[in-house]
């Protein structure tokens, strides 16, 4: 009896295990590879149970899901020879399942050739430019071509995988030569800004000296300009008083001399002087006697007004300018609205 149990037991073992040998399944996430001694004899793309031979075949699961193989940075060399940090991921998807068991069998080992071929076209394709540009906006452009040609040798070799987009996550110099590049870089812009500072401070001389020789002609000339009119102006009160002379000169005469007798004394000065000091004399009479001065008579002969004619703001205006240079002159004129 007991011997009977066990052997059913052992039956019912056998079934259960041979039941799971025999059945798998397919989610939407998942390729399943079935294998015979070696030989791959289905690949089930459609989810749900599938059967198998037990013991027999075994099934191996792809991932059809976008996968990312982000590999470790590397140093690149430049076409101008300056060495780069470039980290970079790229995003593939397995569309092949048969193809890609056969070649590369895993994901794993999928991902490390892939990143192989990213690695060798990135190389060529970043010792053809400069560094500036790996740099730029046009590193897009760059990391286009290196998946299309990534995609062609997939393609050649019957990978059975889609590049979907290759990125750099960082393009950098290399630790080791940062603080020089920034030395030089900031050597480089302290020669431009001193440069830019020479050129302001030429600059600034040139329109010093230009500013100060226009000042220097116009003092000059505004010098000369009120001399010449201080000058017409005295001839002009010699001339009103010659015609003030004509008139009368007696009258003229006495109001002169009054006048010289008011500039020298004042009404609290207190003057000693001698008898026979002519001063004294002179205004006592003993000298010269006083003048007996009738007045004016006839028609009052008015001064001429050529000679006391004032200057018209036109006329003073031309006198400005004729001290201010055409040069000068562009710059101070005020613009018209």
């Amino acid at each position: 009896m007991r011997i009977a149990v066990i052997g059913i037991f052992v039956i019912g073992l056998v079934a259960v295990i041979g039941v799971l040998q025999a059945v798998y399944t397919v989610d939407e996430v998942n390729y399943a590879v079935v294998q015979q001694f070696g030989q791959i004899t289905a690949v089930n793309e459609i989810q749900g149970i599938h059967f198998k031979t037990p013991f027999v075949q075994q099934v191996t699961y792809l991932d059809r899901r976008v996968l990312s193989t982000d590999t470790t940075e590397e140093e690149y060399l430049t076409s101008d020879q300056k060495r780069v940090v470039v980290d970079h991921v790229t995003r593939w998807k397995i569309v092949e399942p048969r193809s890609f068991f056969l070649k590369l069998n895993t994901e794993s080992s999928g991902s490390a050739r892939l990143e192989r071929l990213v690695v060798g076209a990135l190389r060529q394709n970043i010792a053809a430019r400069p560094y500036n540009v790996m740099i730029s906006e046009e590193r897009d452009a760059i990391m286009d071509q290196v998946r299309d040609e990534v995609q062609k040798q997939v393609n050649e070799g019957g990978l059975g995988v889609t590049i979907l987009d290759v990125r750099t996550k960082r393009v950098d110099l290399p630790t080791a030569v940062q603080q020089s590049v920034f030395a030089r870089m900031a050597s480089d812009r302290k020669v431009e800004a001193d440069r830019f500072r020479a050129t302001g401070q030429q600059r600034s001389d040139q329109i010093t000296s230009e500013t100060d020789r226009l000042v220097t002609i116009m003092g000059a000339c505004a010098a000369r300009v009120s001399k010449e009119t201080r000058g017409r102006g005295e001839a002009a009160a010699i001339a009103i008083f010659a015609q003030a002379l004509q008139q009368d000169p007696d009258f003229y005469s006495f109001i002169r001399r009054l006048e010289a007798y008011d500039t020298a004394f004042s009404a609290k000065d207190r003057v000693v002087m001698s008898t026979e000091s002519n001063f004294f004399r002179l205004l006592s009479g003993e000298v010269l006697p006083l003048p007996k001065v009738d007045a004016t008579r006839g028609q009052i002969v008015p001064l001429s007004q050529e000679v006391i004619k004032q200057l018209t703001s036109a006329e003073i205006d031309a006198l400005i300018k004729e001290c201010i240079p055409e040069s000068a002159l562009a710059v101070i004129a005020s613009p018209k609205s």
